[in-house]
């Protein structure tokens, strides 16, 4: 039933052009992380951030919160099914022309078939009833606002994804 909701959200109709404004990145992603320490449980797993207080970016709020929970489930998701302890991070600079923001966890790496299809819709879903759409649409967020998503590294110490968002786009 999920798969199916979600290729019938998908193929519905294209996102929301984001509603760009100054947005206090550190507000977004302590959201995000509040929500998933819920979602944690009792598993050994630790979440972090180290943004500045003060990093301002040009974002939709919304759209930029469901990127970084998308990353940050993926990889508490990916954690949870080692059930070794782990911990997932994420980070925040400026770049001068642009923001960085990295999503990283100690999980377990991505495995082959999910790194070859990674932005593919219906294909790169690493867990057992994902519909292998929350990569896709979280890349096409962050190509609304002018930005790029890329896995920056995987392997058996963990994983790292890399948003970039330009200011210039902002």
């Amino acid at each position: 039933m999920h798969l199916c909701e979600s290729t019938l959200a998908f193929g519905k109709a294209e996102e929301p052009a984001p509603k760009l404004r100054d947005v206090i990145l550190l507000d977004v992603v302590s959201d995000v992380l509040d929500s998933e320490r819920l979602a944690v449980g009792e598993a050994d797993i630790s979440l972090s951030e180290d943004v500045p207080g003060t990093l301002t970016v040009k974002a939709d709020p919304e759209q930029l919160f469901r990127v970084i929970f998308n990353l940050v489930r993926n990889a508490r998701q990916a954690i949870a099914q080692t059930g070794a302890a782990g911990e997932i991070s994420v980070a925040a600079s400026d770049e001068g022309e642009a923001w960085v923001i990295r999503v990283s966890d100690t999980g377990p790496g991505l495995p082959p078939k999910a790194r070859e299809h990674l932005f593919q819709p219906f294909q790169g879903g690493a867990r057992k009833g994902g519909s292998g759409l929350g990569l896709v649409i979280a890349q096409d967020l962050i190509r609304g606002h002018g930005g790029q998503l890329a896995l920056e590294q995987t392997g058996p110490d963990g994983t790292t994804f890399v948003i970039t968002l330009p200011k210039d786009a902002a």
